[in-house]
């Protein structure tokens, strides 16, 4: 995180969080590494490091009616020098989003040219001056400037957030650059079921005792939340009066794209009958935790008003985690806590555990933070 744009990332968060939004802060956008094929090349050999597109400073989500899933992202700079063509960048990496908002922060103000696109390419410009002001016009029952929210807001205790994954052990390298930069360009649709492989794989080497491991967890846990929304907001539009088939057609892109599956599920399990195919290969379409998700997306679906303070209580615990600090009881956060959004926050990350065969030192240490329950 640069130390010049600091500032304005967490007032640019600040501003998100009154206005009704969960953030996240430094989006890396990258390509992600192909192994070479052609036929010239060494065959089997990593190409180069994947490619870097481009970071967003700040991303926030909300809620909207009829349980929209509505972005907004925001490009700090402290120098106003090159904004005008800067201007088109953020319309698009809003279009890659597809942000329904999108603001351009300066320390100072805009250059003329600049704010005369803001009308065409639906960008707000503002200056930090004005984001203060702008600020002030949305009220907020939430103690933002009392700890912990406040550490939300903190430069300091924002750069220390980010580096505390960036120290981790390497073997959780994998789970760690899909969190940070896989996730974000994966098809929606495909994250609820990859991000139970990725924490799979790395299961053994997470260590609840660990506050970067732990704050690791709950960081996943939020983005599970997210890719969960995003079916259940494709769940009310398709099959609110099935969301088993509505489910099965999401995670596999579509209609089609299920009864490609399910085509290629009976083929081997034709081959498994005849002994072509060990016993312990799974060839049926559906993971085994599928009733669990399934259970999971329904508690999700008809309590939509618990879904964003869980994002917010998911969010602060991350941060509060890998400070090294932990929330004593519920009353600490602020005026954040709602009953039902902390259960469903523990429900996600109890999903990840069981699923993902984590140590259940993580559901409980998690349950502790969010509920307040004692950690036995």
């Amino acid at each position: 995180m640069s130390e010049l744009d600091l500032g304005l990332k967490v007032a640019s968060r600040r501003l998100l969080w009154k206005m009704g939004y969960t953030t996240r802060l430094d989006v890396v956008l990258r390509s992600v590494a192909m192994r070479d094929a052609s036929p010239t090349g060494p065959r089997g050999r990593r190409s180069d490091a994947p490619e870097a597109y481009t970071d967003l400073d700040v991303l926030g989500y909300t809620v909207g009616g009829g349980f929209r899933l509505q972005s907004a992202i925001v490009d700090c700079k402290t120098s106003s020098k090159g904004s005008t063509n800067r201007m088109f960048w953020v319309r698009g990496v809003a279009d890659f989003f597809a942000a329904d908002t999108a603001y351009m922060v300066r320390e100072k103000d805009l250059t003329n040219a600049a704010r005369q696109l803001t009308s065409r390419l639906r960008i707000s410009a503002l200056n930090s001056a004005e984001v203060t002001r702008l600020e002030d016009l949305h009220s907020c029952d939430l103690a933002l400037d009392a700890e912990p929210l406040a550490w939300l807001f903190q430069p300091e205790k924002a750069t220390s957030v980010l580096r505390a994954f960036s120290g981790l052990d390497k073997r959780l390298k994998p789970l760690v650059d899909y969190r940070e930069f896989t996730y974000w360009i994966t098809e929606q649709h495909r994250n609820p079921m990859q991000m139970v492989d990725e924490l799979a794989a790395v299961a053994q080497h997470l260590d609840p005792r660990i506050p970067q491991h732990l704050a690791l967890v709950l960081d996943c846990a939020w983005l599970y939340l997210l890719a969960l929304s995003h079916a259940v907001e494709a769940l009310r539009a398709t099959h609110i009066a099935d969301p088993d088939r509505g489910l099965q057609e999401y995670l596999f892109g579509g209609p089609a794209g299920l009864r490609e599956k399910q085509g290629l599920s009976h083929l081997l399990e034709t081959i498994k009958r005849s002994g072509a195919l060990p016993d312990e290969v799974h060839v049926e379409l559906l993971p085994t935790y599928f009733p669990r998700l399934r259970e999971l997306v329904i508690r999700i679906l008809t309590r939509p008003d618990a879904v964003l303070p869980a994002l917010r209580m998911l969010e602060l615990a991350t941060s509060v985690t890998a400070l090294g600090k932990r929330i004593e009881k519920p009353e600490d956060m602020g005026g954040l806590y709602e009953e039902v959004a902390a259960k469903r926050a523990a429900d996600v990350v109890g999903f990840l555990v069981t699923s993902a065969s984590l140590d259940i030192g993580f559901r409980a240490r998690a349950r502790s933070l969010l509920l307040g329950e004692p950690v036995t």
